[in-house]
């Protein structure tokens, strides 16, 4: 672990700056603005991925282990626990096909309110790191 500051508040050190010194001195440059602009939520995700990431994958591993589970689906998983990030991820990426094509070959309607009740939490966690309004009513 890393002593103060943390990558988030570095994170956020460097958004700061971008928001109230870089933006202003650029108002007559649209495009680089703009550019400004992207960069600065490009860091709150990278700080939100950070934050949530492991929790949200974590999370989304097991849930969508054990509905392939409980509908008798074969796939190879292994403790979470000593794997790396990007090893969760390409086991959730895994787990993910396997249950595309489980919905493919079963075409699947939406009136599988587990199965779309797993989607939507899954799509509800992603959407909360890579923009935090959606669904807030703001």
């Amino acid at each position: 672990m890393q002593d103060r500051p943390d990558a988030n508040v570095l994170l956020e050190a460097i958004q700061d700056l971008l928001i109230k010194e870089v933006l202003p001195a650029l108002k007559d440059n649209d495009a680089v603005s703009y550019k400004t602009l992207v960069s600065w939520n490009m860091l709150g995700v990278i700080s939100r991925e950070i934050k949530y990431g492991e929790i949200f994958l974590d999370q989304e591993i097991e849930r969508v282990s054990n509905f392939l589970r409980e509908n008798s689906i074969s796939f190879v998983t292994t403790d979470t626990k000593d794997k790396t990030y990007l090893a969760k991820m390409e086991l959730c990426r895994s787990l993910n096909e396997k249950l595309t094509d489980y919905i493919r070959k079963k075409k699947i309607a939406n009136e599988d309110a587990t199965l779309w009740n797993l989607v939507k939490e899954s799509l509800n966690e992603k959407l909360r790191i890579s923009n935090p309004r959606f669904g807030t009513g703001e």
